[in-house]
């Protein structure tokens, strides 16, 4: 029967992480708590949801090896009001549970191990490593163009291509593509990522240069391992959208923008903004000048600001929201807008010096 003493900093942060993989409603009651296995005075906890898993590993001091499953809510929030100091856990008689802290004492049932399902095991995997810091670009400046509902359930996920050493992550929906670009030596393969999965990724990634994360994948299941969790997730299957037709474009206008002053332009736009009110933004192009406008039945708001631009008055319109986001993802001070004069018009951004990253926003029709 299981038993350890454990700090209460080092359990909470490993429960509150995994927990967020822990099923809120299932028919399968061990799903909707947390796996807690004691082995030589080292505590697996682990969330799973059948479609998503983290795992962590945390340092106790055991008095007995053991595993058993906890309501994930319920520990999580006895943990969370335990006094700052060492907890000690112990299965005192089958699936019963006592944690003590200093003159607290809690006793809780809990569900037998057994029940809880095992996490997937990889059998023919592709795998590569990666910074830490480098994969967290890749996912932030993509994930937020994936589609929310799609017909084609595919494209609620972002694809990742190795491709002639090069790593593509690529999202897509109906009105915009987000492209990132890395060089990484390894043979072609590609797999579609959960957006789900890939936002609790980027709050456990770390910032630190040497801190590696191995991504390991098989048919239809992903293994993101990370300095402090290791991520279990299914992966999408389907025809993704071939996004590498719509980069193929030659542009005809070029303009030079600064982000923080048309971010803050395009920000202002929302206060006009709702749910049951919506209008695009408005952007004109003339003379080294671009000028923001939005006008609904709350009001009106024109702006102007400074861009590189030289030809003819060009005026386009855009969701402010998706135009914001793309903004926000680029991470440069600077950017290329670039637009054909044929077919759709859409928005390409793209970083001054280098092809890193290409944004598309698919214009929308003036009011």
């Amino acid at each position: 029967m299981i038993g350890f003493t454990v700090k209460k900093s080092d359990i909470l942060e490993s429960l509150t992480t995994t927990s967020k993989a822990a099923s809120t409603k299932s028919v399968i009651s061990a799903l909707e708590g947390i796996h807690f296995k004691c082995e030589s005075n080292i505590l697996t906890v682990t969330g799973y949801d059948l479609e998503i898993g983290i795992k962590s590993e945390i340092p106790v001091t055991s008095q007995s090896d053991g595993e058993l499953v906890l309501n994930s809510r319920l520990i999580c929030d006895i943990v969370r009001k335990m006094p700052d100091g060492d907890i000690t856990f112990e299965e005192y008689e089958p699936l019963r549970l006592k944690l003590s802290c200093e003159d607290i004492v809690y006793n809780i049932s809990a569900i037998s191990g057994e029940e809880y399902p095992k996490l997937p095991e990889l059998s023919h995997t592709e795998s590569f490593e990666i910074s830490e810091p480098l994969l967290k670009s890749l996912i932030r400046q993509t994930v937020y163009a994936v589609a929310v509902v799609d017909k084609n359930p595919v494209l609620m996920g972002t694809k990742f291509e190795i491709l002639d050493n090069v790593l593509n992550a690529a999202s897509v929906d109906g009105s915009r593509i987000a492209l990132r670009r890395e060089e990484l030596l390894h043979e072609d393969f590609d797999f579609v990522v959960p957006a789900k999965t890939l936002y609790e990724i980027l709050k456990l990634l770390s910032d630190d240069e040497n801190d590696i994360a191995t991504v390991s994948v098989d048919r239809n299941q992903s293994i993101f391992k990370t300095k402090k969790y290791t991520i279990f997730s299914r992966l999408l299957e389907g025809n993704f959208f071939d996004y590498t037709k719509l980069l193929s474009a030659t542009p005809e206008i070029f303009a030079k923008v600064n982000v923080r002053s048309l971010m803050e332009c395009v920000d202002r736009t929302l206060l006009l903004l709702n749910d049951k009110i919506v209008s695009p933004v408005v952007l004109t192009f003339n003379d080294d000048t671009l000028r923001v406008f939005c006008e609904t039945s709350v009001g009106k708001l024109d702006q102007k600001i400074g861009c590189e631009y030289s030809g003819k008055e060009f005026t386009i319109a855009f969701n402010s929201r998706y135009l914001l986001e793309a903004l926000r993802a680029t991470e440069c001070d600077e950017v290329k807008f670039e637009f054909t004069t044929t077919g759709t018009q859409s928005l390409i951004i793209k970083p001054l010096q280098s092809d890193s990253f290409v944004f598309i926003i698919a214009p929308v029709r003036r009011r």
